[in-house]
């Protein structure tokens, strides 16, 4: 961008500008966003075991794919964990009569999504999570349905500041835990590709 001034003559006995008449400046130079992208080689889901990923990025994904319709009261739940093992945060979707949502360590509830949902029974679920700025993404079939900074959307943190630290730890690996029984097969990318 570039600011350009202009002088007018002193009046009065006021000086004259001084500096240079124009200023440029370069913008828009960060990392884009992650955005949706389809998986190319999901692999099926394996429940209770931990899956090491190293995200190269300060921004991951993970895509899961589901049958699940509304009201079958399956659950998506992907658990996320550190290095050392230490709880990461988790993400869960609920197919009660209404699709609903959670961010583990966040929320005390599910919530239903704040848009329309894609209607195709068979749906591809993508979670990102920005680590630097804590900014949570769900799409749905490529379609945006959630995009939320965890400061501003997290009520567990103004009653527990100790559920902050979960989302501060770095996620290395992930779990579909027993109780998901909506996920059918998954893959984890960061901004560079798939792992």
């Amino acid at each position: 961008k570039t600011y350009v001034r202009n002088c007018i003559q002193p009046k009065n006995g006021g000086k004259a500008c001084e500096g240079d008449a124009s200023k440029t400046e370069n913008c828009g130079e960060q990392e884009c966003p992650v955005t949706w992208k389809q998986c190319d080689n999901p692999v099926p889901v394996v429940r209770n075991v931990y899956m090491p990923w190293n995200p190269d990025s300060e921004t991951f994904t993970i895509t899961v794919t589901t049958d699940s319709v509304a009201g079958s009261e399956e659950l998506v739940s992907v658990w996320f964990d550190d290095k050392d093992g230490a709880s990461a945060g988790y993400v869960f979707i609920r197919f009660n009569t209404q699709i609903q949502y959670s961010i583990g360590y966040c929320m005390y509830s599910y919530t239903p999504f704040p848009v329309t949902l894609p209607t195709e029974t068979q749906k591809t679920w993508t979670f990102t999570y920005n680590y630097t700025d804590k900014r949570v993404v769900y799409y749905c079939n490529g379609v945006q349905v959630l995009n939320v900074v965890l400061s501003s959307a997290c009520t567990r943190w103004s009653t527990n500041s100790d559920n902050r630290d979960y989302w501060e730890r770095k996620p290395t690996q992930i779990q579909f835990s027993s109780i998901d029984t909506a996920s059918d097969s998954y893959c984890i990318s960061s901004n560079t590709g798939a792992i």
